[in-house]
């Protein structure tokens, strides 16, 4: 039986990135005001100074849209992909885990990771559970995935464990159906 799921996920704005988008907006204001008062300064460069204060409010535009980011989760016969789709118009691939050599899963807690490698792909969200997947990879050595998984998507998985490891994951067999 073939075993296919995907899921999105949207990764919540963090502190961290408000303050990065302040900070490229503030800088690509001061410095495309600098640029035009320059030109006036110095007289008869302005068509050119409008023009490098747009580039440099596109580039400013451009860099804090890459700040939307969304990680997608697919499941095919064992192995789950993680890719990071950027502002909706670049993908990178992340990792691709055989679920069935895994060696350990789990809700995250924010613990110390040891020395391992390290992917994340989870939505930052609080109201959400965050779960880790170790496993050991080809490039990357021991390597635990911090990833936002659904109930679906976790009973998927759940189904290609390794028999050790199915008792950790504590999702109902079937999804609750709505009796209307």
């Amino acid at each position: 039986m073939d075993s296919f799921k995907e899921q999105i996920i949207k990764k919540e704005n963090t502190s961290k990135d408000s303050t990065l988008r302040f900070l490229i907006s503030f800088a690509a204001v001061a410095l495309g005001f600098a640029v035009v008062m320059f030109a006036i300064m110095v007289m008869g460069f302005l068509p050119m100074a409008l023009f490098i204060a747009g580039v440099i409010i596109y580039g400013a535009v451009y860099l804090i849209q890459n700040l939307n980011l969304e990680y997608e989760y697919i499941f095919t016969n064992g192995d789950l992909d993680v890719d990071k789709v950027i502002a909706a118009r670049s993908r990178k691939h992340l990792v691709t885990v055989k679920v069935t050599e895994a060696t350990d899963i789990g809700q995250y807690n924010g613990a110390d990771n040891g020395d391992r490698s390290v992917v994340i792909a989870s939505a930052m969200n609080s109201e959400l559970t965050d779960w880790y997947l170790d496993f050991k990879h080809a490039d990357l050595g021991d390597t635990r995935l911090i990833f936002t998984p659904d109930d679906d998507m976790l009973r998927v998985i759940r189904t290609h464990l390794p028999r050790t490891l199915r008792s950790k994951v504590n999702v109902s067999e079937k999804p609750a159906e709505d009796f209307d």
